[in-house]
């Protein structure tokens, strides 16, 4: 009797250890929830500035968080542009004393500003188109945003003029900031002017400069709207 009350205590012990053992190895397996990974701020300013997406144009697409960030990293504020460009146009070191001239017969198109500006302008005894007393005359569109505009340009030979904006210098023509033509290292034609070739004095076709008269000559300092 004691033997079989001894056997039936074994067998449920064994039973116990099993059903413990089994238990402890499926906590084991059971999957952990992944660890909180935080993100800070620094790392969320380095996806927005280097993680852009290419659209079909060509330019980047980003989020309404990522906008401003990318227009402040990349986009120059359009006034600094501006003057920044503009100061070696009209710095003592850059060379505009070049000043091209173009025959107005060269503007054919009857139905445009600048024909309608040559019917209103007369020819002086140098061969200069004129309108009053403002030299007819082409600038970019990085100084000028069309054809009427007048404008004071000031020379460091110290002389001065007017001129009325007749014709509109072509953006290919034109540097980067489109105020003048490059003609060399740190050189460049600021100011051409309208004239009349056939009625034109011979020593500026020989020259082949408008700033070949001495009121004419000179580097171009600034070039103010009036």
């Amino acid at each position: 009797m004691i033997l079989m009350e001894a056997i039936t205590i074994f067998i449920s012990c064994k039973l116990c250890m099993g059903l413990l053992s089994s238990t402890i190895l499926m906590t084991s397996n059971t999957v952990q929830p992944p660890e909180t990974v935080s993100v800070t701020s620094s790392s969320v300013n380095f996806t927005a500035q280097v993680a852009k997406t290419v659209s079909e144009k060509g330019q980047p697409e980003v989020s309404e968080y990522e906008e401003d960030l990318y227009s402040e990293s990349i986009v120059p504020d359009e006034e600094d542009y501006y003057e920044e460009n503009n100061k070696s146009c009209f710095s003592e070191g850059f060379d505009s004393e070049f000043k091209a001239y173009m025959d107005y017969r060269c503007i054919t198109d009857t139905s445009s500003v600048q024909y309608s500006l040559q019917e209103q302008a007369y020819t002086d005894d140098r061969g200069f188109r004129r309108i009053g007393d403002d030299y007819c005359v082409a600038l970019g569109t990085g100084l000028t945003s069309g054809c009427g505009e007048r404008f004071l340009i000031t020379l460091d030979s110290g002389y001065s003029f007017t001129a009325i904006v007749s014709d509109i210098k072509a953006d290919i023509h034109t540097d980067s900031t489109n105020c003048y033509a490059p003609r060399g290292e740190n050189a460049g034609n600021i100011v051409e002017f309208i004239i009349d070739s056939d009625n034109a004095d011979d020593y500026m076709l020989t020259c082949g400069t408008a700033g070949c008269f001495e009121d004419l000559s000179g580097n171009v300092t600034s070039v103010q709207p009036i």
